[in-house]
């Protein structure tokens, strides 16, 4: 019977050996996640660069401790906590990035609308009024020049001491390579040199 026993423990003995060299082998089948690992510290660096910190800070803080997780796996040889955790912080940190790039964008969106906006709103001005006393235009034409002073022969405009340009004499169509196309019926002489 003693040796009955023996045997059967020997047995045993050799399952429970076994069965652990097993689990041993399978834990060392998992390889290391340096891949993994070295993504997602290259995506944390690169949400840090994006401002991040300002724009995403839950998120790149998540990154970070997910990373730092990964790295006390990875030393404790847990390989597949290690590459969960790895990939889990590089999507963390890939959110940061992309957070920050979109506040960034629409920051850089608001300043271009302002400095294109008017600071006053267009409601606000008169109809046919100018800033900063240009002549005011209205639709299509262009208004008109003042009429020549009848006493002085020049312009009614104050200040003015030259007189008032009389009538420009047409130009034949086609004379000078002139262009009739324009709606105010103007024709303009091509220059030659």
């Amino acid at each position: 019977m003693t040796r009955n026993f023996a045997t059967t423990n020997r047995w045993r003995a050799a399952a429970v050996l076994s069965a652990a060299l097993g689990m041993a082998a399978c834990a060392s089948d998992v390889p290391p996640p340096t891949a993994q690992l070295g993504a997602a510290s290259q995506a944390v660096q690169e949400a840090e660069r994006a401002n991040a910190l300002q724009y995403a800070p839950v998120a790149l803080q998540s990154a970070r401790d997910k990373l730092a997780a990964a790295d006390k796996a990875m030393r404790a040889d847990e390989r597949t906590r290690a590459r969960r955790l790895a990939e889990e912080a590089r999507v963390d940190a890939e959110l940061a990035t992309v957070t920050s790039q979109r506040a960034v964008t629409q920051q850089a969106a608001a300043a271009v609308r302002e400095s294109v906006t008017p600071n006053r709103p267009q409601s606000a001005m008169a109809p046919n009024a100018a800033p900063n006393g240009a002549p005011a235009y209205s639709g299509s034409t262009l208004g008109t020049l003042p009429a020549p002073n009848s006493t002085t022969g020049g312009s009614s405009m104050s200040g003015s001491s030259h007189p008032a340009p009389s009538a420009v004499p047409p130009v034949p169509a086609g004379s000078l390579g002139t262009s009739t196309g324009n709606s105010w019926g103007y024709s303009y002489p091509e220059v030659r040199q």
